[in-house]
């Protein structure tokens, strides 16, 4: 045992009062196998009474019971100071001496079984958090965000009902070049560097984030509830500060500086398609993966930077090797989101410096070089983490691409679609491959440019080809060049003379089909996935879009397509095939809202509801855009346009009720909760919208009733709700057990902390441990007012006058 907790370096481990509050539920479970009771709580005094304080001896090893209250103090004490108190209530004590005096030994057994479990997810250098606490708090925070991530969720429109965030933030720090600190110093300075930097690095992190060393000198951070804005703001911190950091090395008296280069990811806002409905422990390391990533192209590109991952894509790319016939590698892949077809400037870093020239007369002239773009590439085979492109064009036949040169995400006016730039190239006719029969990728775009211009009405089809076939039998040495040829003889076939077809990309195949409407061409592509399937084996999908297509233009076409073959892909069942209508437009806005680009989505929404008015799913998301912007008036009429077409539209009803409610129209509001129980009586967000109401005017017994309906049907979501009823009607015990269990459901919940920081200091007990709680939540939620309140009382009790004052101005208060 003794050589375990060596291992574990438990001398670095200590308990704190908050460690009781976390493991709350681990002691009350552990303690009822020595002492049956029917309810228990933690109290934190900030001296114990003179009769409790004897009872309980200086070395804090009797518990005290009270049998006429049915009540036993339990001491939990730490290396000879007390932590807290457990209080068991509906105790029967058969044997009271003997077990009064066994307790405090099974409570420190206990105490010691947190210490155990603290030090093995504790990294043993640094002190922080290791790997799998890492994932196990990311899953965790994954599972309580589930609901949220798309807009027809109840909670996304109502974030204050049960207090889960919707997304939160990674940050991944690496110390740049830190072998070298290693190699020249030796690695026991190297390991005390390291716990330098993540002592400087958890001081610039927020109240609530997890701050873990996962691999020699990686640092991750783990934000709960951070908006993009906020992780960025956090890791530009996390680098300055070990900027700021100087180490001396004793031996020689060297001041050593360091740098570290970060890169971070943002849930939901970087997850893609299928990765939202991957099990949260993948989706945990998803994440791990995205910003490990964003940390890569942050190091590639210079070190002592940060990089989000959500730009890797569009400023991260590099050409690693040029290869023949205008080909070359480049580093993005499907793991950053790079699809075949995307096209990249291509630029050169060697001039991207300040010029300084000095005139006859020494005035200086100082100007930075404009950016030079060599020449443009576009993406045609894409592999997980790198793929190949064709060169397009080049800026100066002179001028080369070559390695070490960055990419640029093209602008949308460089889609496929257009035309290519005047010169030598685009001087000659297209042409098509000999083998194939297609338009190569750069002319392909020039065709469709030219014969669409002739015609009143066409349709564009993108056909995806998978990497290897999903299922039927194996096929040893077929290349994809041989499936691009059948499928292309399959397509034409079934649509006869004035059908062409180009490269969109390796694996992506696009066919001009002039003269037909969408229902034209539905069929015969059907017809070629399913033949493709059977005499080929693999399961192609395709997406179609028609012109004319409300008030789209020709050139809309392609993004289009591509839309619709996005659509295609979220089809349960082969042929997963779908032409780019309501719907499709639908999932293109659900996509942005994700993204948190509210306007771009309800411009597609309306586009939707201009296809098809009766499309309920994009009414109702339209008005909760327009509730999040304000234009309640407006959405509330959006909601009663859905209601009037399905009257028994449950997301309708309930959205319709929380605009009710906050237009101060509460009978409609209940009419609505009440009509959208009884389409789903165990809708939970209903029935706690309606125990609120209840709990406003004073009807508690009705409103105690809803909220236990609702905990019923999801363990832990009212148990804050039944908190604060509790301490409206005078009971801070129930109170208190309320709250405990709802930490133990989500221990980051803010409202939870706010209300247990206010039990501590009403009850009179150390205002250090309500000065923690009331932080945690103003971090966690500083746009309410009453939680800074909480804190500032916190402040004072604790003689932290200026800090209080502080607090207050934040409330509002001061």
């Amino acid at each position: 045992m003794r050589r375990q907790w060596e291992l574990l370096d438990m001398g670095r481990v200590k308990l704190t009062p908050q460690d009781l509050i976390t493991f709350e539920h681990f002691l009350k479970d552990a303690l009822s196998a020595f002492l049956p009771f029917r309810s228990s709580s933690l109290y934190f005094p900030q001296s114990l009474p003179g009769d409790t304080a004897r009872s309980i001896g200086a070395d804090f090893n009797q518990a005290v019971h009270l049998p006429e209250e049915g009540r036993v103090l339990l001491p939990l004490a730490f290396e000879g100071g007390l932590l807290g108190v457990f209080v068991a209530k509906g105790v029967r004590m058969a044997a009271p001496r003997t077990q009064l005096a066994a307790l405090p030994a099974a409570a420190a057994l206990c105490l010691e079984q947190i210490r155990l479990y603290k030090a093995a997810v504790a990294d043993p250098v640094t002190g922080l958090s290791n790997l799998p606490r890492l994932l196990a708090a990311m899953e965790r925070e994954i599972d309580l965000v589930q609901d949220r991530i798309l807009p027809g969720s109840a909670s996304y429109f109502d974030p204050n009902l049960t207090g889960v965030r919707g997304c939160f933030g990674l940050i991944l720090v690496d110390i740049d070049y830190f072998n070298w600190v290693n190699e020249r110093y030796g690695f026991v300075f190297a390991e005390s560097a390291l716990d330098r930097v993540g002592a400087a690095i958890s001081l610039e992190c927020p109240q609530e984030t997890l701050a873990a060393r996962i691999h020699d000198d990686v640092f991750a951070l783990f934000l709960p509830g951070a908006t993009p804005a906020g992780t960025r703001e956090t890791a530009e911190a996390v680098r300055m500060a070990v900027k700021r950091l100087r180490l001396e090395y004793g031996v020689t008296g060297e001041t050593i500086a360091l740098t570290a280069s970060a890169g971070f990811a943002n849930y939901p806002q970087d997850v893609r398609g299928g990765q939202f409905v991957a099990p949260v422990a993948e989706q945990a390391r998803i994440m791990l993966k995205k910003a490990r990533k964003a940390l890569a192209a942050a190091k590639d590109l210079g070190r002592d930077q940060t990089m989000p991952f959500g730009r890797v894509l569009a400023e991260g790319g590099l050409v690693l090797e040029t290869l023949p016939l205008d080909r070359v590698t480049v580093s993005l892949g499907k793991s950053v989101d790079a699809e075949g077809g995307q096209r990249f400037l291509v630029w050169s870093p060697r001039y991207e410096k300040t010029a300084e020239i000095k005139k006859s007369d020494d005035q200086r002239l100082i100007g930075r070089y404009p950016t030079m773009i060599k020449g443009e590439v576009a993406l045609m085979d894409v592999r997980e983490d790198m793929a190949f492109a064709e060169i397009l064009h080049v800026s100066d036949p002179s001028w080369t691409i070559d390695p070490g040169d960055r990419l640029l995400l093209a602008p949308e006016t460089s889609a496929p679609d257009e035309p290519c730039p005047p010169g030598g190239e685009a001087e000659r006719p297209p042409r098509k491959e000999a083998i194939s029969g297609l338009y190569g990728h750069r002319d392909f775009p020039r065709f469709l440019s030219a014969a669409r211009e002739n015609v009143a009405r066409f349709c564009l089809a993108l056909v995806l080809l998978p990497d290897a076939p999903a299922e039927g039998p194996s096929r040893p040495g077929r290349h994809v060049e041989s499936d691009i040829r059948e499928v292309t003889a399959i397509v034409k076939g079934l649509f006869g003379p004035g059908a062409e077809g180009g490269r969109f990309s390796t694996t992506k195949l696009a066919f001009y089909l002039p003269d037909r409407e969408p229902d034209q061409v539905m069929g015969p592509l059907s017809n070629a996935l399913l033949q493709a399937r059977e005499r080929l084996g693999i399961e192609a999908a395709a997406g179609v879009a028609g012109y004319p297509f409300l008030a789209f233009s020709k050139a809309d076409a392609m993004e289009n397509c591509r839309k619709a073959l996005h659509h295609a892909l979220l089809l349960p069942t082969p042929p997963r095939i779908a032409v780019f209508d309501s719907i499709s437009l639908t999932i293109s806005a659900d996509r942005l809202f994700a993204l948190g680009d509210i306007y771009a989505a309800m411009e597609e929404y309306k586009q939707a509801l201009l296809a098809d008015e009766t499309n309920v799913l994009a009414r109702n998301s339209l008005g909760i855009c327009l509730a999040k912007l304000g234009s309640l008036a407006q959405a509330k009429a959006e909601f009663e346009k859905v209601i009037a077409r399905d009257p028994k539209n449950a997301m309708a009803l309930y959205n319709y009720g929380c605009l009710c409610r906050r237009l101060g129209e509460n009978a409609l509001a209940r009419k609505a909760f009440k009509r959208c129980l009884g389409q789903n009586p165990g809708d939970v967000f209903s029935l706690l919208r309606l125990g609120r109401m209840a709990e406003e005017t004073r009807r508690y017994a009705d409103a105690l009733t809803y909220y236990k309906r609702a905990e019923a049907v999801q363990n832990g979501v009212s148990m804050r709700h039944m908190a604060r009823l509790a301490i409206k009607r005078k009971r801070p015990e129930e109170a208190r057990e309320y709250l405990h269990q709802a930490l133990v459901h989500d221990p980051k919940d803010a409202f939870s902390l706010s209300l247990m920081a206010r039990l501590y200091l009403d009850g009179g007990e150390d205002p250090a441990i309500a000065e923690v709680m009331a932080r945690q939540s103003v971090a966690l939620r500083p746009d309410r007012k009453e939680f800074w309140t909480i804190l500032a009382r916190a402040l004072s009790a604790l003689g932290k006058d200026e800090e209080a004052k502080a607090a207050l101005t934040r409330a509002g208060g001061g």
